[in-house]
């Protein structure tokens, strides 16, 4: 049973001020409800290669990256890697780019089988690799300086960057490191 006090604040509260959050999850709300108005399309399917399982460690690293959920529901159970640009759709000299780990994604099971070979909102992601450039060369002390000059030398000019499976968000210096 409620006392007079809690009826008096109950209905003497002041209006809370609109916070930006609920702004946020009713923009979002209604970007949802637009895309789910359109007709869904399908990918064009440009090949029907036998597929590969994709590696274990692959897997692992992936699910490291998007953080242990899926990522088009918010579930943590029941894991699957999907094809943010189906395999299905890539031309048959392509499908290397297809399985390449920046193509990947951690979603739940039902969601990747609801999803098919529909278009949906995405894009790339960063690509994995077990190790980074700087896990495969560990920095030199700088007091060395013929050794340190050579180091800053080696570094190449065009980086990647990459989910490292060592250390975090790094970078490597060629496409051919991403898992």
């Amino acid at each position: 049973m409620r006392s007079s006090i809690d009826d008096l604040t109950y209905y003497y509260r002041l209006p809370e001020p609109e916070r930006p959050e609920g702004r946020m999850f009713r923009e979002a709300l209604a970007d949802w409800v637009a895309e789910n108005k359109r007709p869904r399309r399908r990918w064009p399917v440009r090949n029907r290669e036998p597929r590969t399982p994709i590696p274990s460690l692959k897997r692992a690293l992936i699910h490291a990256r998007d953080g242990q959920w899926c990522l088009l529901c918010g579930n943590r159970v029941r894991f699957a890697v999907d094809h943010i640009i189906p395999r299905s759709a890539f031309r048959k000299e392509d499908l290397v780019a297809a399985d390449r780990s920046d193509n990947l994604r951690s979603v739940c099971f039902d969601c990747n089988q609801k999803r098919s070979n529909y278009e949906t909102v995405g894009s790339k992601r960063l690509g994995v690799a077990v190790a980074c450039w700087y896990c495969q060369n560990p920095h030199p002390d700088e007091t060395d300086s013929d050794v340190y000059a050579e180091y800053c030398e080696a570094v190449p000019e065009d980086v990647l960057p990459v989910f490292c499976g060592r250390c975090g968000v790094s970078w490597v210096p060629s496409v051919t490191w991403v898992l």
